[in-house]
């Protein structure tokens, strides 16, 4: 029965089950840790309300950074595809204009569909 795995190669497949069990145990171990970590991080912060509402503070305007951030995108593009619009001949401004009305619309929907 040796000789058979040895010659079947199912050896070195029971060595691989073998170290993949091996890393399930070490990722299962640092998720403990992480969770250790995080339970006593939380227990500090809970301890001060003064951390914690600076936390708070910090989390909120780092959001409030992003959105800004987003939406300064948003007109960049919108000026970027007038300017776009307005280089084309006059005859194509309008179906071009209407086409991506119609892919934004599209996209629009699709993204408030997940959001939701």
């Amino acid at each position: 029965m040796a000789i058979e795995r040895l010659l079947t190669g199912s050896i070195q497949n029971q060595l691989q089950d073998l170290l993949s069990t091996e890393d399930l145990v070490i990722e299962a171990f640092r998720d403990l840790v992480k969770d250790e970590l995080k339970s006593h991080i939380r227990s500090k912060v809970e301890e001060d309300p003064e951390l914690k509402a600076e936390i708070k503070e910090a989390v909120g305007y780092y959001f409030q950074s992003k959105a800004r951030s987003v939406y300064a995108e948003l007109k960049a593009t919108r000026a970027a595809t007038r300017l776009g619009l307005r280089l084309l001949p006059d005859d194509l401004q309008g179906e071009v204009g209407e086409a991506l009305v119609t892919l934004f619309e599209k996209e629009l929907g699709d993204l408030l569909e997940k959001a939701l």
